[in-house]
């Protein structure tokens, strides 16, 4: 397991948490640019009221929000570690610490409901763009693709070919989404020599690499950042996370926790052992943070410029016209989608995300298609030609099946 290392960078300006405040707002402005340890200066200064007004709406602009949970997220588990550390060493700090440690949490709360807002904020924007897709036809037309993947293939190759479309398969989770998009040029991310390296690596040394960029917070290694790395990334990030956790005592992959009663008895080596695997496991959750904003603006802007191209509409209508296909073949299992979700949807077949939560969605999708596998043929062989059905137009074409 990785360990963490200290680094001193002297030539960087380190500005105490009241000497923050001293910044003119382009000083400062260029401050919080500069380095991530400055931003999380800052966002500490921020949480304990240091700030001026002004200093305060420039850190929470909307364009800086997520860098800021980001430095929040890390600033908390470095305060708990230093906590920790000064604990065990008695040191007479401890208490101002731990106070910093609690200012900082509140803001980290608070800042998690401001980017949750301007998340929410931001997909009702897109979603007045394009036709939604919380309704009970669309959410089931999706899953049966999904319990049905060979057939759906199938039928969906047969449809670009009927439009004159090369052949491509629906990506299969949001890294195909991102490395097609690189692929079509829709991410100009040029391949590098770097790059190439990285992707030339094997599983431990990549592991290794992601490492080295996890512990050096005020510096980022552009190459990892390349649409085409995102998944290997994301696999090394969690690889160490779990090699970590135990070495720890965290109390889960998400969260550090308390350490271990009689910590404070064991020989100083192991504690420190310990307190670096926690300190690293803080950066290594910032890093898992980052990558997934990261994909996240990728997928989005793949999807945007996809939406702009000029066959977006042939290729929407051939995935639905295998889609129309798909349920003419499988009534009877669409029928079971249709009649897991219905509980769940408003009078006109809606699911509002409030009343279907996320987790809800998940498990609720995770149960009826493990219930599908279980009954479906698994020889499900493609006639040559399908008889002509209607097309699942909404939750009454259904209700007859059931």
């Amino acid at each position: 397991m990785p360990e963490p290392t200290d680094s001193t960078q002297p030539q960087h300006l380190r500005l105490r948490l009241r000497e923050v405040a001293a910044l003119d707002d382009e000083a400062f402005a260029h401050y919080l640019q500069e380095r991530f340890e400055h931003l999380v200066t800052a966002a500490i200064a921020d949480a304990g009221g240091h700030l001026r007004p002004a200093q305060h709406d420039l850190l929470h602009a909307p364009s800086r929000l997520h860098e800021l949970r980001d430095a929040l997220t890390f600033a908390e588990g470095d305060l708990q570690v230093a906590v920790e550390r000064m604990t065990y060493h008695q040191d007479p700090r401890t208490t101002r610490t731990a106070r910093q440690l609690r200012q900082v949490r509140t803001a980290r709360h608070q800042v998690h409901r401001e980017t949750a807002a301007l998340r929410r904020s931001e997909d009702r924007t897109r979603e007045s763009e394009e036709t939604p897709s919380t309704d009970t036809v669309t959410t089931t037309r999706g899953w049966l693709s999904q319990a049905y993947p060979v057939l759906f293939a199938q039928l969906l190759a047969q449809a670009h070919a009927a439009a004159g479309l090369p052949a491509r398969p629906l990506a299969k989770d949001i890294f195909d989404t991102v490395e097609e998009g690189w692929v079509d040029g829709y991410l100009p991310a040029p391949r590098t020599a770097e790059v190439d390296r990285l992707l030339s690596m094997g599983a431990v040394a990549l592991r290794s690499a992601v490492a080295d960029d996890a512990r050096n917070q005020n510096d980022r290694d552009p190459a990892l950042r390349h649409p085409l790395l995102q998944r290997r990334w994301n696999t090394a990030l969690e690889e160490l996370t779990s090699l970590t956790v135990p070495v720890a005592r965290a109390s889960s992959s998400s969260a550090l926790g308390s350490l271990p009663n009689g910590f404070a008895d064991i020989p100083e080596p192991d504690a420190f052992k310990v307190l670096n695997a926690r300190r690293f496991l803080v950066a290594a959750w910032q890093r898992r943070a980052e990558h997934n904003r990261l994909i996240h603006q990728y997928a989005i802007t793949v999807t945007d410029r996809r939406r702009a191209a000029p066959d977006h509409d042939l290729r929407r209508q051939a995935i639905d016209a295998a889609l129309d296909r798909l349920v003419a073949a499988q009534p009877a299992a669409a029928a079971r989608i249709l009649a897991r979700l219905r509980p769940y949807a408003t009078a006109d077949g809606t699911l509002e995300p409030d009343t279907f939560t996320p987790a809800l969605r998940a498990r609720a999708k995770r149960e009826v298609l493990a219930d599908l596998a279980a009954i479906r043929r698994l020889d499900t062989v493609l006639p040559s030609a399908l008889p002509s059905r209607p097309a699942l137009a909404a939750p009454a074409a259904l209700t007859a099946a059931l």
